[in-house]
């Protein structure tokens, strides 16, 4: 498959690689970025797109690959990388097991994406140097998953988001995802003093602040909205008809570990944190 596009920015490299049909169209869920900052990669890619990633990083070679998460289409290539460009992989350290014994992986997202290359991991510093004066600060921001972790350079205003981000609205979660710890990982990164965002999935978004703020926005109205309606005594499903629609193919192929329900359920489980406290 022919690399989708590569990332313009004068200080960051980065390549878009994933399915795209034979005009070159391309989804945001079936694709991600690789992002290199000096001697750094910020993700890895899919592994079914290894030789992609591989002549990319070819370019310049990496020292270090930064895992934002250990999802397979951001850390599927961490074993090959360590042993193409003997790289240390840093990942956070709830996922040190999953990346070093691998962890299941629904069939449709395999097919997608490929499986993990397996690899032993270390723990992120405080700070890490990727050459040229640049340190970046791993930010755990759990919410997406639990070492969702982003990358903040506060001298260039800018934040590696990983998933943190991805769209201003949702539509579709996994069944992990946790709605209460992404209100206040969003929350968090707002307090940040950054511009650009650099989404391993959107691409770059030159107000990132103003980007974190819709998204908050939108899931904290949609939980009162749920709230609402779940204290007017309707159940999940018509909930999630009233608020988000039926459910269609992503969660019929996914076995509906990836759906509307979800976002829903991930509410309530939020609104019942809330007032358990």
């Amino acid at each position: 498959m022919p690399l989708i596009h590569r990332i313009d920015h004068p200080h960051v490299d980065g390549v878009r690689v994933g399915a795209a049909d034979r005009k070159g169209n391309w989804r945001l869920t079936s694709t991600c970025i690789v992002y290199r900052i000096g001697d750094a990669c910020i993700d890895t890619g899919p592994s079914n797109e290894w030789r992609l990633v591989e002549a990319f990083l070819k370019e310049r070679k990496v020292k270090q690959a930064l895992v934002t998460h250990y999802h397979e289409d951001h850390s599927g290539n961490g074993g090959h990388i360590h042993d193409a460009f003997n790289a240390n992989v840093l990942c956070h350290e709830n996922s040190h097991s999953r990346l070093k014994n691998g962890f299941a992986i629904e069939m449709v997202r395999k097919l997608t994406f490929g499986q993990v290359s397996l690899v032993s991991t270390e723990h992120f510093p405080d700070r890490i140097a990727v050459g040229d004066g640049i340190e970046l600060q791993p930010m755990h921001f759990p919410g997406h998953s639990d070492d969702m972790t982003c990358f903040y350079e506060p001298e260039r205003g800018w934040l590696f988001s990983g998933d943190l981000y991805i769209a201003s609205q949702i539509k579709y979660m996994t069944r992990e995802e946790n709605v209460s710890q992404m209100i206040h990982s969003l929350r968090a990164a707002m307090q940040l003093d950054f511009q650009e965002l650099f989404c391993a999935h959107r691409g770059i978004l030159s107000d990132g602040p103003a980007a974190l703020a819709k998204k908050l926005d939108f899931i904290v109205s949609l939980r009162e909205e749920v709230r609402y309606w779940r204290d007017k005594g309707l159940s999940v499903r018509a909930i999630t008809r009233q608020l988000i629609g039926k459910e269609d193919i992503t969660a019929l192929v996914s076995g509906f570990s990836m759906s509307k329900r979800n976002v829903i359920t991930a509410c309530l489980r939020s609104l019942e944190e809330e007032e358990e406290a």
